[in-house]
């Protein structure tokens, strides 16, 4: 197959994945290579998926994701290459950290937490959120044995609690990362998810002194992290302007679902929409989910449509809630705080939008996002949306000292929008990888090749789009495993 014939490359999905694959085919165009046109199908009427950013007057409110990883620097570069590097805000500069609520009062997560190991024991000895005999158990975990070679994926919280305890578990790791993944710690995939944990025990034995000195890029933010996290001046919906401003013209499609690919004269692949018309490609990019993907491929391949179907996702909302300033009562000394699972709350996590982002709301409010729902809370998303605000504005209200109904609400639902990379998920993506790599031409990207997040989104869709054009015939496929945090 001739990747330079004139049929387009079609990327079906126009969220962040299919946009950082499409801009990066546009980018190689326009440099001179012999790239073919780019054609996006979108299948909802507006392009970004789940990032979504809501103006309302001097409110600026993030429906899904709201600040990047720096130390996953994709999204940082691509922001770069697209003319939006001065609009990066370093949310260190600021120090606002995160917390955790346990008995009635939330803690600072201690200094040095890489995601749900500590890397320093000063800050965890000084820690109020631990008792002594949980912080103990932490210092103990370089004398643990590390798992049987023959081990070779395991979930967040038996390895938790099999190297650093309950406590840990249940306080730190647990309403941090599973609240990330909105997934169950119980069945969450540490080798699709979080690598480098289970390699750090292998090479050194301890994840502690495997991490001792190492940078400490964190999901959690604190003040020893400068340049977590940075977020875009105006809201991440400036980013997906930003890229869909730079295709050329008509290469963009929303209210277009596809329904199925098939092989089409001369190699080429035809793609097929809803409405029964049919644009023949030189190659086609799935970035969209893996249930979205299964029944377009399975022309293609029945056995890899299969395989796609099998991943699951859980669905989520965000609540954000205005309250008049004076209202709260209790001082906001960070940027949020999560949830553990044991408390029986029905949130997993609150972000503190006005601490965080001074300049999005009007200085007499406190804007609060909640986040609600994941594999571990599914049932809340049940309630109606006038429902939802009022059982997170009573939470809220008891956790913060809130006096008063809220000001206004905005309620954001993600259905099926989260994958849920259950232990074993490791093979499940080589086994997509084989059959994706078997069909020339086909490309996959995003949470189907194992991306979680803006910056892995990016990562993987240029990457996919990179191999994708490498040499006639070639799949797209990435053999995905999320960032290191090296």
């Amino acid at each position: 197959m001739d990747l330079t014939a004139r049929a387009p490359i079609v990327v079906v999905g126009g969220g962040i994945t299919g946009l950082a694959a499409a801009h990066r085919l546009v980018e190689r165009a326009r440099a001179g290579e012999a790239v073919p046109p780019v054609v996006v199908l979108e299948a909802d009427d507006r392009l970004g998926g789940q990032v979504r950013t809501v103006r309302e007057g001097e409110l600026v409110l993030e429906a899904g994701a709201d600040t990047l990883v720096a130390a996953k620097p994709a999204a940082v570069r691509l922001c770069a290459r697209i003319g939006l590097e001065g609009e990066l805000e370093d949310l260190a500069a600021r120090h606002g950290g995160t917390e955790i609520l346990w008995k009635g009062r939330l803690h600072r997560v201690p200094d040095g937490f890489v995601m749900m190991a500590p890397t320093r024991m000063g800050p965890v000895l000084r820690s109020s959120l631990f008792s002594w005999p949980g912080k103990v158990r932490m210092a103990l975990e370089p004398l643990v044995r590390p798992r049987p070679e023959s081990v070779d994926d395991e979930s967040l919280a038996s390895f938790v609690l099999r190297r650093f305890g309950r406590e840990a578990l249940e306080r730190a790791a647990e309403p941090i990362v599973a609240s990330i993944f909105t997934a169950d710690a119980d069945r969450l995939s540490l080798r699709a998810t979080m690598p480098r944990f289970l390699d750090l025990e292998r090479r050194h034995g301890s994840i502690r002194g495997g991490l001792g000195g190492a940078p400490t890029s964190n999901h959690a933010p604190s003040s020893a992290r400068p340049g977590a996290f940075v977020a875009l001046r105006g809201g991440m919906s400036r980013l997906i302007d930003a890229l869909a401003s730079r295709m050329p013209a008509g290469s963009i499609r929303t209210g277009a679902p596809v329904a199925s690919i098939q092989r089409g004269p001369g190699g080429r692949l035809a793609v097929r929409l809803a409405d029964g018309s049919v644009l023949d490609g030189s190659a086609v990019l799935l970035a969209c989910p893996a249930f979205a993907a299964a029944p377009i491929v399975r022309a293609l391949d029945g056995r890899l449509g299969a395989r796609l179907d099998e991943l699951s996702y859980a669905s989520c909302a965000t609540v954000s809630l205005v309250f008049p300033r004076r209202a709260v009562t209790m001082p906001l000394r960070s940027f949020g705080f999560f949830v553990p699972r044991v408390l029986g709350l029905p949130i997993l996590a609150c972000s503190f939008v006005s601490e965080k982002f001074p300049a999005r709301a009007p200085a007499d409010t406190v804007v609060l996002r909640a986040f609600v729902g994941g594999a571990t809370r599914p049932e809340i998303l049940d309630l109606s949306d006038r429902e939802l605000e009022r059982t997170v504005a009573a939470c809220l209200a008891a956790v913060l000292r809130i006096a008063g109904p809220p000001l206004a609400a905005h309620t954001h639902r993600f259905p099926r929008a989260m994958p849920q990379f259950d232990v074993g998920a490791a093979g499940w993506l080589a086994d997509v990888a084989e059959r994706v790599a078997a069909v020339p031409g086909l490309a996959v990207a995003g949470s189907a090749a194992g991306a979680v997040g803006i910056p892995d989104a990016v990562r993987s869709g240029e990457e996919a789009a990179e191999r994708l054009t490498m040499s006639p015939g070639a799949s797209g496929w990435v053999a995905y495993q999320a960032n290191q945090y090296a």
